[in-house]
């Protein structure tokens, strides 16, 4: 460093005094990096003593290796799971339905086999009578949903494994984990699928032992009804329970695998990025922390001028339209040149984390909990495209979108945009007795935008202009203001929302009534309904069996 810094000084000094003067590719060279250079975490690590307790890159390459082996085995979990379980041929949901046809099957001919049974099997194997042979079977076949359960169970118990590690490489970075939005959601999703799992394992066990030894017993004894109750019942409880647990599967070997195991709280918000915020809000933990360790190493390789917001932005909304396919990622990756160097590029579109697969996934994801800020999006689209003049004749462009169908949270979308000469204060009201918060107000001070000036209705068809409608929109959705509510319903049934659009002494300068209708998805209704009816049934054939029994011990 003393020699580096004294030859650069001699040149420095050299140019000053006009003695001697070097070209700008040899002050570069004085500049750039020698080859011996150190990262900065080897830096740091090589100042630490193994002894004051601080993470070293030895105690993060631990972590790492055994992330990488916990996702290994992951992988090939979660492959067996959906080749037979989840999957496939659906073994979770056929498994326990043969089992429980067989349990009722033996117990209908437990006092004797019908006539084409013993014609062709008993008079042949006398002992192996219907109901033995069906209590064998079930039996069998519970063994193998014990089976099943457990590769499940220990799916889960990796994916967690793998997510813990996660927050723990995170930390020994110095970069906050746990403290990131939905960190305790995750964990405490990844946590319940476990208990869940082993709960209806546990179920499984005992109605598989109590299955065997009615079996074995006869099942026509009052003990031996006890253990049919229990046989049966525990099936059908665990058959509910297996219901109500829900069939959402999350992983860590897929990037966006822990997407649908996530709600994030939401809030009422008026996003100024709003494609940065409706993706970071419905990211996972990890794949949040992923995302703001990418930003932050992008920021050195802007382009003068250009901020690191906006950036995004523009990135996000161009991998949309490339999600959508409605752009190439040639395109896509001459757009952000006028936001990066050329040199960044490549760091910015082959990233591990961040491929064209994961940004497709994210959108999905995200397109089905947000629908209405796309649909939103698709319109003002198609204005710029087919209908421009319509869209210049107001000078105010209002326009506001809502879930047809909710179930769970609903998610309005409100969007303004001012292309007259002056500014414009406008307040929002949004009103709706059906929904929490019966009322909500916004005022938005909207700004003149040009992001209109010089086009002209055949913008569409200009292939030698770089404002296409592509570029045209984006510069409208950072020109206007969006409002983002999040509604929760309060009763299922026919539903109203009012949204007003005033000006700042009251006057009514639009608005629009939607009806939307709210109910639970008929999928999930069926499950739970399903779910709660074979629990019930479970416990009724327990106690149809115990009952008598206990009262014929207390007779005695």
């Amino acid at each position: 460093m003393y020699f580096w810094r004294n030859g650069l000084m001699r040149a420095w000094t050299r140019d000053i005094m006009g003695a001697e003067k070097i070209s700008t590719e040899d002050a570069l060279d004085l500049l750039a990096p020698s080859d011996d250079a150190i990262s900065t975490e080897e830096a740091i690590s090589a100042t630490q003593k193994p002894s004051d307790g601080r993470p070293t890159l030895s105690d993060i390459d631990a972590v790492e290796k055994r992330m990488e082996k916990l996702r290994g085995r992951e992988r090939h979990l979660l492959r067996l799971d959906r080749l037979f379980l989840s999957r496939g041929i659906h073994l979770s949901l056929t498994l326990p339905i043969f089992a429980l046809a067989l349990q009722l099957v033996g117990r209908r001919y437990a006092e004797g086999s019908p006539d084409w049974w013993i014609s062709s099997v008993e008079s042949g194997f006398p002992e192996a009578t219907l109901s033995i042979v069906s209590g064998l079977l079930a039996t069998i076949i519970l063994l193998a949903w014990m089976v099943s359960l457990s590769v499940v169970r220990s799916l889960h118990n990796t994916s967690r494994k793998v997510f813990l590690a996660e927050g723990e490489s995170f930390m020994l970075r110095g970069r906050p984990f746990e403290s990131l939005h939905g960190y305790e959601a995750i964990n405490d999703v990844t946590r319940m699928a476990i208990t869940r799992v082993s709960g209806v394992l546990t179920i499984v066990t005992f109605s598989a032992i109590a299955q065997l030894a009615a079996t074995l017993e006869g099942g026509l004894s009052d003990a031996g009804g006890v253990l049919v109750g229990f046989a049966i019942g525990g099936t059908f409880a665990a058959i509910g329970l297996d219901l109500l647990r829900g069939g959402t599967q999350h992983n860590t070997v897929e990037r966006w695998g822990l997407l649908e195991a996530y709600e994030p709280p939401l809030h009422p918000s008026c996003p100024d990025r709003v494609f940065t915020e409706i993706l970071t809000t419905w990211m996972d933990p990890v794949l949040r922390a992923r995302f703001d360790a990418h930003i932050q190493s992008l920021r050195d390789g802007l382009q003068p001028g250009k901020d690191i917001h906006s950036a995004i932005e523009h990135l996000l909304h161009m991998r949309y339209l490339e999600a959508k396919g409605e752009l190439t990622n040639r395109q896509v990756r001459q757009s952000m040149e006028h936001y990066f160097r050329l040199d960044r590029l490549p760091e910015l579109f082959e990233n591990d984390w961040f491929d064209e697969e994961t940004w497709t996934n994210l959108f999905l994801h995200v397109k089905g909990k947000c629908s209405p800020f796309f649909r939103l999006l698709s319109r003002l689209q198609h204005d710029l495209s087919d209908d421009l003049e319509s869209l210049r004749a107001d000078t105010l462009h209002f326009d506001v979108d809502m879930q047809n169908v909710v179930s769970g949270s609903g998610h309005l979308f409100a969007y303004l945009h001012n292309s007259g000469e002056e500014s414009r204060k406008i307040v929002i009201k949004v009103q709706t007795p059906d929904f929490q918060p019966h009322e909500s107000s916004f005022t938005l001070t909207l700004e003149s935008s040009t992001a209109l000036e010089g086009l002209d209705a055949h913008l569409p068809t200009r292939s030698n202009t770089t404002d296409d409608v592509h570029d045209v929109l984006a510069r409208m959705m950072g020109h206007g203001e969006i409002i983002w509510q999040t509604l929760l319903p309060q009763h299922d049934g026919e539903s109203t929302v009012t949204v007003r659009l005033e000006d700042t002494e009251g006057n009514l300068l639009g608005g629009k009534v939607l009806a939307v209708q709210v109910r639970p998805k008929l999928q999930e209704r069926i499950r739970l309904r399903g779910g709660m009816a074979a629990v019930t049934a479970g416990i009724l054939a327990v106690l149809y069996r115990v009952v008598p029994w206990v009262a014929s011990l207390a007779a005695l």
